[in-house]
């Protein structure tokens, strides 16, 4: 298929918390593909981003964009980007897509029945780490993923199965090779509040594939890594110092232990940059869809799900969370 030849693409940020603002900062400095016209956040006494337009609220920011970025709380995503769809702008949203699986699913049906695109802001897809493991396991028959999201983190309206582990679950699909089941859960909270602080999920992809995904919000140190088996190889990825490692399963084997190079872009950059392709008529495998935000948030339901019927009613929240603290 043919690229259409590129152009700017008005965008406006609606919710300028911390990850809004990173949005704003990356649109802002990709001139030569988008036009950042202006932000709107309800709340009062903001302190606004230095030659950054204020609107004056959700309609005018939707009237103003070919591109709506969404960057409010969870709760809020399915009415804004409802209304952004219905009025013909292409949307990105930060994961996860919606509170709620059906809601994400709705939203998926509007975008495909009207000319508005819907993407979801998986942006670890885009972290050197990952992008550097789609091009290796390509052709390679993807055996084991493992993965570890911890470190202090406030808690969040919905839990860090949907918070945090909605990343891990897309992960596991995107370079599982197929689509991502969750066979088990378990997890908890020291207190009796709404959501998981700690869980453990298992899960299994289409190709075969089978893995481990650990998320702590109360950890005290922040660490996100993954080990990923293949039938030849192990790779050890840190998701933070962006390094990855390879390793042959057999030792005996040439070059058995070797560092890979990685492209060090900022994931966000990477995002936008693959949004922009997409508007201008490319495929970029990379971009979450809405179908991808959909399956990644009903996995983290189904894993609450089974964390809440693993629940010993007769243990205390601090024995709950002994039964699978790590070693």
């Amino acid at each position: 298929m043919r690229r259409a030849t590129p152009r700017r693409h008005r965008v406006t940020v609606v919710g300028l918390g911390v990850m809004g603002r990173r949005h704003a900062r990356v649109f802002a400095a990709l001139s030569e593909r988008f036009e950042l016209v202006g932000a709107y956040d309800l709340r009062a006494g903001l302190e606004w981003p230095e030659g950054l337009p204020v609107l004056g609220g959700e309609r005018e920011a939707i009237a103003r964009a070919d591109v709506v970025v969404v960057a409010t709380p969870t709760r809020t995503h399915a009415g804004i980007v409802a209304r952004a769809l219905a009025a013909g702008r292409h949307v990105l949203v930060e994961k996860p897509l919606c509170a709620r699986a059906a809601e994400a699913e709705a939203l998926g049906v509007a975008a495909s029945r009207g000319s508005a695109r819907l993407f979801v802001g998986h942006s670890e897809r885009f972290n050197p780490v990952v992008r550097a493991l789609a091009r290796l396991v390509r052709g390679e028959r993807v055996v084991a993923i493992d993965t570890q999201r911890v470190g202090p983190s406030r808690p969040s309206e919905c839990g860090v199965l949907v918070n945090l582990a909605v990343h891990d679950l897309d992960l596991a699909a995107y370079l599982g090779g197929g689509q991502a089941f969750v066979h088990g859960a378990v997890g908890g909270s020291p207190s009796e509040g709404a959501g998981e602080d700690v869980a453990h999920v298992l899960v299994t992809t289409t190709s075969g594939a089978f893995g481990h995904l650990y998320v702590d919000r109360t950890a005290l140190e922040r660490r996100r890594g993954m080990v990923l088996t293949t039938s030849r190889w192990i790779y050890e990825g840190d998701l933070l110092a962006h390094r990855l490692v390879r390793a042959a399963r057999d030792p005996r084997e040439s070059g058995a232990r070797a560092e890979m190079p990685l492209l060090l872009e900022e994931p966000l950059v990477g995002q936008a940059i693959a949004l922009a392709d997409a508007l201008d008529g490319g495929t970029p495998r990379e971009l979450a869809t809405a179908l991808d935000g959909t399956r990644a948030l009903a996995l983290a339901e189904r894993a609450a799900s089974h964390c809440a019927s693993a629940a010993n009613p007769g243990l205390s929240s601090a024995e709950k969370l002994a039964l699978f603290a790590p070693p």
